[in-house]
């Protein structure tokens, strides 16, 4: 009785057991499909929020694109450089490129070109056409939709017929969704199927409900995610719906896309579970709960244990890895002193094996370094600290020395009682090396801070002093009072304050070093200081002081200097100008009688003696020449006076000169120029003459009978039209000596120097050259072998003429030896204005020769009274006159009713180039030098006298 009773209980037990089980299995089999259901259609409404929100915001971009686009076409339109082939072919281009960069979207472009309307479109087989519009430029509201433009209101229009849906269409292709999935766009109270194949297919249908909460949320923006029923034709069912909202730029807004994918988890659900749950109501529910459960117990107990795993060996990775960035190793003892553990690391680090580290804490063991640590172990326990933090150098078995820094915490037990340690030990050798360097670097930073000889300040931002370093006590003490805690601009000069404040804000702004000069009163002088401001750090600025009062002296001596220097100069210069003029004044009596006698009838041996006072003057005025010539280039008043010229042909012209001589001393003169030569250059041909002549003239004088001179002359491209002129004059005379081939070009230099020597001259001719070929770019180089002949060698800067089409006039022209008489070929009426009565003797005596009649004035004041009263041809005008100069009457001529109609030229000893850009200033024609000869009068009286009187004024 009491078995069935037991076995009734057993069953009943069973029963219920078993009926709860069932209920717990179907509880949680639905509550997985509920789970399954809402995982599923989260993660469609994630999936289709995230499609729909690319699918819009790459179609806004797109709109924005293309508007960029048409404004680019309209701004293109309006361009002031267009030309009509850019209207037609270039236009046509451009719209073409917007149609293929947005396809589907634009129908039609319309373009209003002000004087015509053409319109552009794509057919249905992809053929791009443009043509004119008979209708004109169409209205604005002729179209659902359009773009517009009328760019800055100059005429031009563009409009374009758009397509959105088809555009969106085309553009959401690439966008995947499930089977069964739609897309869609809503334009307003308008929803358009985007789906390709929708030909033949019903519209897709959305629930009322659920299509004006979708039309609420696109018009004020709202994007959302919705679970919808819908309808397409017989079908239907329920989905997940995602709306994004976006605009179509400027043409349309408040239009949205829309992605649905179906839900079908639910078909089948229910009597699957149920087939499932009846098939196996007792056993397999049972068997599958108590397996499942049974597996899920085992797998969170692995999965405890694998995560236990991975958190140690995490642990062991860390600290493995912070070992071995410490360079160090972890060691545990006991109360007794006595090593329990340590890690491997500890051979690397000691460099003694892990079984002597642990041998040498032992109790019965002595060791120096292991007694150190005990003693700080065991001074750490009487203070009750709970924690050691030391260093110490260890010396390793090879004999490094490291050090070595040991942390270790204390361990006590629940009742305070010692209990060991646990500790790490590093080797911070690098760290307390760059600590050590650190600190030394801050000494030698000190010392040289200490024996700066300037003036260092530490300002903050607002420029209040927090610290100085001033060696020279006696200007601190100058002040009076401490500077720490001072504005540094109360310290300065109240009418320096401005640019102090200045330069200090705009160092704080630029970190840029910024200079001013200050200068500060101590006692009775005055200091003067260079002072640099530049930022330290962010919150402060620091300034470095240096005394510049002895430079300041040493400058204004040196200013002094050159004041004196230059004042020198001057008067070297006057004093030559004078010493010029009084020489080419007796010059002046002495060549001009000789050119008046050389026109007389003489006999044979009257015209060898004039002959010789001729040469002998010729070479008095030549030493005078290159005298001035030297102290014009040393004075720096020579300029160069740039024309064309044929550098073949002047060299021609040049060698010409040499060919009696040479010939009259059976001396073979040989010249050779390349092609190029003869092309047309811009250069100073006089000066390169002058260099010609002198270099050639000594090769000549220094080859004897029978010798060779040869001249060469090339030309080499440099850039452009910038070349090099070389030229090279090579004889087979005497030659140098090499000891002396450098002094040649010094002024006054001569070779042979005594009293006897063989060649003359005043040996300043090579000085003048080199001086006037390095005013022009160039070199000149000296070579020679003592017996054998020399090399003289120089090159120049030209630039080449632009080809003018034409050739120049030749300079040459048949020399006239005697101009007696000439005032009947050119008659003119002269007015001589001259003080002296040599020059005044000379000069009746030259134009009586050249038989014109004149009148004389004896000063300038008088020359200007008579211009004022007669009407002369040509006045001759002394510069330096007494009452008033000839440059002082010639400004006063031109200012007479008829002062233009006259030609004045100038008669002066003064040879430099500024005498006669004064003489052309004040109002003279033309400039004759002082010593005056016969020819130049003639010919220069001969110039005059054939110009038209009307403007003579330069």
């Amino acid at each position: 009785m009491n078995n069935g009773i037991g076995y009734r209980k057993d069953l009943w037990l069973t029963i219920i057991g078993g009926s709860c089980l069932v209920i717990l299995v179907i509880i949680l089999g639905f509550s997985f499909f509920i789970t399954i259901t809402d995982a599923e259609t989260n993660s469609k409404k994630r999936f289709l929020r995230k499609q729909t929100e690319l699918a819009a915001t790459e179609i806004e971009i797109a709109t924005d694109r293309f508007e960029v686009n048409a404004e680019n076409l309209i701004d293109y339109l309006e361009d002031e450089d267009l030309d009509a082939d850019d209207y037609r072919d270039d236009l046509t281009k451009a719209v073409r490129r917007v149609f293929s960069d947005y396809p589907g979207l634009i129908d039609t472009v319309w373009v209003n070109l002000q004087d015509s309307t053409i319109f552009l479109t794509r057919t249905e087989r992809n053929d791009f056409i443009r043509k004119k519009s008979t209708d004109g430029f169409p209205k604005k509201d002729r179209f659902d939709y359009k773009y517009y433009s009328n760019g800055k209101g100059t005429g031009f229009e563009l409009v374009f017929s758009l397509n959105p849906v088809r555009f969106t269409r085309d553009f959401v292709t690439h966008f995947y969704l499930n089977k069964g999935g739609n897309k869609l766009l809503m334009l307003g109270d308008e929803l358009r199927n985007l789906d390709q194949n929708m030909e033949g297919e019903s519209q897709l249908e959305i629930d009322e409900a659920s299509y004006q909460q979708i039309h609420n949320d696109v018009s004020i923006g709202v994007m959302g995610v919705y679970e919808v029923d819908w309808k397409k034709g017989t079908a239907m069912g329920t989905g997940v719906l995602a709306q994004y909202p976006f605009d179509f730029g400027d043409f349309y807004e408040n239009a949205s896309i829309l992605f649905l994918v179906e839900s079908e988890l639910t078909s089948g659900i229910y009597s699957t579970y149920l087939f499932l749950f009846s098939g196996f109501v007792f056993l397999l529910i049972g068997t599958v709960v108590f397996f499942t459960l049974s597996l899920q117990n085992r797998m969170k107990s692995q999965k405890l244990l694998e995560e236990s795993g991975e958190e140690i060996s995490e642990l062991f990775d860390q600290q493995n890895i912070l070992l071995k960035e410490l360079r160090g190793f972890v060691f545990f003892h006991n109360y007794k002193g006595e090593i329990t553990r340590v890690s491997d690391e500890v051979e690397q680090i000691l460099g003694h094996p892990k079984s002597a580290y642990l041998e040498a804490f032992k109790s019965e063991v002595k060791h120096e370094d292991v007694e150190k640590v005990i003693n700080m172990v065991q001074d750490a326990l009487s203070q009750n600290k709970t924690f050691v933090d030391m260093e110490f150098d260890f010396v390793k078995p090879d004999g490094k020395k490291v050090r070595l820094k040991i942390f270790e915490k204390l361990v006590f037990d629940e009742l305070g009682r010692y209990n060991g340690g646990l500790g790490i030990c590093t080797d911070v050798t690098s760290q307390f090396e760059r600590k050590q360097e650190l600190i030394e670097s801050g000494k030698r930073l000190q010392n040289l801070i200490d024996n700066i000889p300037d003036i260092i300040f530490t300002y903050a931002n607002d420029g209040i002093v927090l610290d100085s370093h001033i060696r020279d006590q006696k200007f601190l003490k100058s002040l009076g009072h401490s500077m720490i805690g001072a504005s540094l601009f109360d310290l300065v000069p109240i009418n320096q304050r401005e640019q102090t404040q200045f330069a200090f804000n705009l160092a704080r702004k630029t970190e840029q070093i910024q200079t001013v000069d200050l200068s500060v009163l101590s006692g009775h002088e005055s200091q003067y200081f260079e002072v640099r401001f530049f930022p330290l750090d962010a919150n402060r600025m620091m300034s470095i002081a240096k005394d510049t009062t002895s430079q300041r002296i040493w400058e204004k001596g040196l200013v002094e200097a050159m004041n004196s220097a230059d004042q020198a100069s001057r008067a070297k210069s006057e004093f030559l100008a004078n010493m010029s003029h009084e020489i080419r004044t007796p010059m002046n009596g002495l060549l001009g009688i000789i050119d008046l006698l050389d026109q007389t009838d003489l006999n044979p041996g009257q015209l060898e003696y004039l002959d010789i006072i001729k040469n002998s003057g010729n070479s008095l005025l030549a030493i005078i020449k290159d005298i001035l010539d030297y102290s014009k280039i040393e004075a720096g008043k020579i300029d160069l006076n740039m024309s064309v010229f044929c550098p073949a042909d002047e060299l021609s012209k040049q060698i010409q000169i040499f060919y009696g001589l040479a010939q009259k001393n059976g001396i073979v003169l040989k010249t050779s120029y390349e092609p190029r030569t003869k092309e047309w250059m811009e250069g100073d041909v006089k000066k390169i003459n002058q260099v010609i002549l002198n270099l050639v003239g000594n090769a000549v004088k220094f080859t004897s009978n029978g010798g060779i001179v040869s001249v060469k002359l090339g030309l080499e491209n440099i850039s452009g039209d910038i070349y090099y002129l070389r030229c090279s004059v090579e004889d087979s005379g005497i030659g140098i000596p090499a000891d002396e081939i450098l002094k040649l070009t010094d002024p006054f230099y001569q070779v042979e120097s005594s009293n006897t020597r063989t060649y003359q001259g005043t040996g300043l001719g090579l000085a003048i050259a080199k001086k006037v070929v390095e005013l022009m770019g160039g070199e000149l180089t000296i070579s020679s072998e003592l017996g054998k002949g020399s090399v003289f060698e120089f090159s120049v800067i030209l630039k080449k003429a632009p080809d003018l089409g034409m050739v120049l006039p030749s300079s040459e022209k048949p020399n006239r030896t005697n101009w007696n008489g000439m005032a009947k070929e050119y008659p003119a009426n002269i007015l001589l204005a001259e003080d002296n009565d040599l020059n005044l003797q000379l000069m009746t005596l030259m134009l009586g020769q050249l038989g014109y009649a004149f009148q004389v004035a004896r000063n300038g004041k008088e020359a200007l009274e008579m211009a004022g009263q007669n009407d002369y041809d040509i006045i001759l005008m002394d510069v330096q006159m007494p009452i008033l100069n000839g440059l002082e009457a010639s400004i006063a001529i031109r200012e007479l009713k008829n002062g233009n109609e006259v030609f004045i030229i100038g008669l002066s000893a003064n040879v430099f180039d500024e005498d006669q850009k004064k003489a052309i200033a004040a109002g003279m024609n033309d400039y004759l030098n002082k010593p005056i000869r016969l020819l130049g009068l003639a010919e220069m009286i001969q110039k005059y006298s054939l110009k038209p009187k009307s403007g003579s004024k330069v």
